[in-house]
């Protein structure tokens, strides 16, 4: 019986008696599961990696600013609807390591309220997919803002990472342990800070409008579509001055009639060479409505009465 056994493993496998006798037992089965073991891990890791790389992409900007041209540090001078000067501000223009650039707005009103707003920009070589890359250059990568009432008390400080694809909210009497987040969307199109590059692209006259959106603390954060259009020229001792008005954006809203609609929140420039002169918008939530022109103009010459 035994040598039935043996013709018939033969006749099963005429090789057998050619190929090294096989391990068997609890060694080959220790060195397969450690095969099995790296394969999982190599696996594992290039998938992380494929992820991590994907989420980055993803959690980028889309939009590309023009460069930051100018002086280092700019003057400016609040003033209230009405047109009297009630305050000191000033643009600054900080060059960081690895070719970063941090661009800081402060805007106050004398024994009054205060906001400070910063951005960091990263330069870039090439547009990212399916973004724009009109005026090109630079890339947002975190964007940071916080408003102090009159009373002194300070309302949430806003950090957008474009980087990691999140807004926070953060109490100023709570820190990072009572922030409140919002994902920012794949297609990131938030610009809260350099609204004066985002909007060059529409001074320039290479587009009709530009759709973008914001973060709002106030109810959330949420995000909020926002968009922006050409409003009127004027001209003012031999320079022309361009309006362009920017508020919530409805969906079905053009800019033709967007124009007429959206009077509150303005930037002022230089047609002639896109310099920015000037910009009017609210110091914070329920704030006062303050006007910010770079000094040396007032609102007469931005063609304000």
């Amino acid at each position: 019986m035994t040598r039935l056994r043996s013709d018939r493993t033969a006749r099963a496998d005429p090789n057998a008696s050619h190929r090294p006798a096989s391990r068997s037992g609890p060694i080959a089965q220790d060195l397969s599961t450690r095969s099995l073991c790296r394969a999982i891990l190599l696996v594992g890791l290039l998938c992380a990696a494929w992820l991590a790389g994907t989420a980055n992409a993803a959690a980028d900007s889309q939009i590309q600013l023009p460069q930051l041209e100018g002086p280092p540090d700019l003057a400016a001078t609040t003033f209230d609807p009405a047109g009297r000067a009630v305050g000191h501000s000033r643009f600054a223009i900080e060059r960081l390591a690895e070719g970063l650039r941090k661009l800081t707005v402060e805007l106050g009103i004398d024994g009054g309220g205060r906001n400070r707003s910063e951005v960091t920009l990263a330069p870039v070589s090439a547009a990212p997919p399916g973004g724009s890359s009109a005026g090109g250059g630079l890339r947002i990568v975190e964007e940071r803002s916080q408003s102090t009432r009159a009373d002194g008390s300070r309302l949430d400080l806003l950090v957008i990472d474009h980087v990691a694809g999140r807004a926070s909210c953060i109490p100023d009497d709570g820190g990072a342990a009572k922030a409140r987040h919002v994902d920012l969307p794949d297609k990131d199109r938030v610009v809260n800070v350099p609204m004066q590059l985002l909007f060059q692209p529409l001074v320039k006259g290479e587009v009709e409008e530009v759709r973008f959106q914001i973060v709002l603390c106030t109810g959330g954060p949420r995000l909020q579509d926002m968009i922006a259009v050409r409003g009127p020229r004027k001209q003012h001792e031999g320079r022309e001055i361009l309006e362009i008005r920017y508020g919530p954006d409805f969906g079905s809203t053009v800019a033709f009639f967007a124009s007429r609609v959206l009077p509150s929140f303005s930037f002022w420039f230089d047609a002639k060479d896109g310099a920015y002169l000037g910009h009017r918008m609210p110091l914070h939530s329920k704030g006062p409505e303050v006007l910010l022109v770079r000094s040396g103009l007032t609102p007469k010459d931005l063609g304000l009465e």
